[in-house]
């Protein structure tokens, strides 16, 4: 197993916790609402929906950023086309490259929210002001999310890769579907 095809093994598992993290939270603040709304504000429930609301959220920023990190220690995108052309692979590497040009204003954006909020809590600026700063919209969240889960679905099967980023809905199915159990009285 070659270091390219490991690393491209951690991003596929980031790129399906992204995904899965904003199905569930878009789920939550955007699909169930109105019609779950008291289910949600249910004393038994409420505290679980307010940290699920906000977990989920930042775990996306999380899986996100740990995909976009520079940071040569770490197993992200630009160790992974390092190592592919390491590995006589530049062809992947180039593709991955140009597949994913047109995200790189999304990819400033995420990091810049993640690391002024989520693992840091930058005390010179207020929250509200990070998150204008550096403001992207659900769209562009799950623009990101596709287009990199695209690239590296490209590379996993140019490199015999069988793990792949899956691009169904189902955490949003499944969340939908919990919310109706618990409206319904049962568990």
């Amino acid at each position: 197993m070659t270091v390219a095809f490991k690393i491209l093994g951690h991003l596929i598992d980031e790129a399906n916790a992204a995904r899965a993290h904003f199905q569930v939270w878009w789920a939550l603040r955007n699909l169930a609402l109105p019609e779950f709304y008291d289910t949600m504000n249910d004393s038994k429930y409420v505290q679980f929906f307010h940290a699920s609301n906000s977990g989920h959220y930042k775990l996306v920023f999380v899986a996100l950023g740990k995909i976009y990190d520079s940071d040569t220690r770490a197993a992200g995108i630009a160790e992974l086309k390092s190592a592919l052309r390491a590995e006589g692979r530049a062809d992947v590497a180039d593709k991955v490259q140009r597949d994913l040009a047109s995200m790189n204003a999304h990819v400033q954006r995420i990091l810049g929210i993640r690391n002024r909020t989520v693992l840091h809590n930058e005390h010179a600026l207020e929250r509200a002001i990070v998150y204008e700063m550096h403001g992207i919209q659900p769209d562009e969240i799950w623009e990101l999310i596709d287009a990199t889960s695209e690239a590296f679905n490209v590379a996993a099967e140019a490199l015999g890769h069988s793990f792949r980023v899956s691009a169904s809905k189902s955490y949003e199915a499944a969340t939908l579907a919990m919310l109706e159990q618990l409206q319904r009285g049962g568990a």
